[in-house]
């Protein structure tokens, strides 16, 4: 087993430690808030400088700007969501910083865009959300399928590499020395390629931000809703309560145990997170998971702490997460 395994495994193993003796330290950061918890959601204030919790962690003016909205969405009594998830506004501050830290027009490697980084086919399917298929985006899309297309044949050429040199034994046949250097050249050519590769992708993504650019803010979420955040921030955040909800009814257990499980599944998916029984082992997904449910616990536990009004404590409390 290589180090790079090890390392994604020991990962795993120490996040699944946590998760299940206190779903990442929610359960204990958002009993404290419980009575909180039960109040109206309708007064709830929209202006950021009444969530000292939240600007003590994340501090960015982007937030300010997007937060009157981002609060009516959680508030909304249509969707119920505060009374089920109480903790939704810092959760979803959390993942719109994580996702693109506040930026309305981020574009990721990967072709995931706006505020909440959703991917074209996510944001049109599941949302219903219109993105024009345009030149650039053909372009963008083609770069990026090539690029990661590049990138996994580099991995399992590396992989019959390390297979190769591994069946040896220490007594490599003239027949296994060929295929190890056939297989390196192969790999080398590959890796020439990447550059070039990167480079298309990356003028790709330029050519689209451009377009984004050069069409009028009022007008975007004709165009490309993603980049329209009087669009994209509801949508955006809907899913995520509503797979977090959905992971509730399929998992059972407290709100709490599910909020690892819809975070995990905003990133990779729902249908995966089911069939790996909550947790895919996707390094990229663990650690987004946890680094989102880490602050999100830092800012519970110093809304708890503002809440006793007791300024020992919360001084405590701020000592405690190095703010």
């Amino acid at each position: 087993m290589n180090k790079t395994r090890r390392k994604f495994i020991a990962e795993v193993a120490v996040m699944a430690g946590v998760v299940a003796t206190d779903g990442f330290g929610l359960l204990r950061a958002s009993s404290a808030l419980q009575v909180d918890s039960q109040q109206s959601t309708n007064g709830q204030s929209k202006n950021i400088k009444d969530y000292p919790h939240i600007t003590d962690v994340l501090s960015s003016k982007n937030i300010g700007i997007h937060f009157p909205l981002l609060v009516s969405t959680c508030a909304d009594s249509k969707g119920n969501y505060l009374s089920q998830i109480p903790f939704l506004i810092e959760l979803e501050v959390c993942k719109m910083w994580k996702e693109s830290l506040f930026e309305w027009d981020a574009i990721s490697n990967v072709g995931a865009g706006g505020l909440q980084q959703l991917m074209d086919f996510t944001a049109t399917g599941d949302l219903g959300l219109t993105v024009v298929q345009s030149s650039e985006m053909k372009e963008m899309n083609s770069a990026i399928a090539d690029y990661n297309k590049l990138l996994r044949d580099i991995s399992s050429k590396r992989q019959s590499l390390y297979t190769l040199v591994e069946s040896g034994s220490g007594d490599l046949t003239q027949a296994t020395i060929a295929k190890i250097n056939t297989t390196r050249a192969e790999m080398d050519n590959l890796e020439n390629k990447k550059d070039s590769a990167l480079k298309r992708l990356r003028t790709a993504k330029s050519s689209y931000s451009d377009k984004i650019h050069s069409i009028k803010r009022e007008d975007l979420s004709k165009f490309d809703g993603r980049f329209a955040p009087e669009v994209a921030i509801p949508a955006g955040t809907r899913y995520l309560a509503d797979i977090i909800l959905e992971c509730k009814a399929y998992f059972g257990g407290s709100i709490e145990m599910n909020v690892w499980r819809g975070v995990a599944a905003y990133n990779c998916g729902l249908r995966r997170t089911k069939e790996w029984d909550g947790m895919p082992f996707i390094r990229e997904t663990v650690l987004y998971t946890r680094d989102i449910l880490y602050i999100l616990t830092k800012m519970l536990e110093l809304k708890y702490a503002y809440s006793t009004g007791d300024s020992d404590f919360i001084a405590r409390t701020k000592q405690k997460f190095s703010i």
